[in-house]
């Protein structure tokens, strides 16, 4: 189960569209921020967009959940302590993987290193100087806040 103020949260940084459109870095997205360049739509989901153009918020509400569940999945992955850290580290860091995929979170050296050692301001410096970070501009002043703060 996925906590409604988890999923909130990333609504609010997402948005929502119903029908397809080129994220940022140019890939196909639908409904709350799902790359289904990345991430192929459920076969009940793809035959839906290509009969009506788009998506229903249903379905999109089923894509945000299973998205959640992987970037929360690859968070584990990253984070050998991930579940001892506070409810808002944890949202925090599942948005930001959610936000920029595991291969990119990956590329975090030093800010990742920084989270495993729970150097939080160190972690939170590391956010600050990236270029994710200017790029995504309140979502990232948000996160960096939640990894600061705990």
């Amino acid at each position: 189960m996925i906590p409604d103020g988890l999923a909130s949260l990333i609504r609010k940084h997402e948005g929502l569209s119903l029908k397809p459109y080129l994220c940022p870095a140019n890939k196909a997205t639908i409904g709350i921020g799902h790359n289904y360049d990345a991430n192929p739509l459920p076969d009940v989901v793809a035959h839906h967009l290509d009969v009506f153009g788009c998506i229903t918020p249903e379905m999109a509400d089923q894509l945000l959940e299973e998205d959640i569940i992987i970037a929360s999945d690859n968070c584990h992955k990253l984070y050998r302590d991930f579940d001892k850290f506070s409810e808002r580290r944890r949202w925090a860091l599942i948005d930001f993987v959610f936000n920029v995929g595991l291969t990119t979170a990956k590329s975090f050296y030093n800010t990742n290193r920084a989270i495993n050692r729970e150097d939080w301001e160190a972690a939170a410096q590391g956010f600050e100087k990236s270029l994710w970070y200017r790029q995504v501009n309140h979502r990232a002043v948000e996160i960096v806040s939640m990894i600061r703060e705990g």
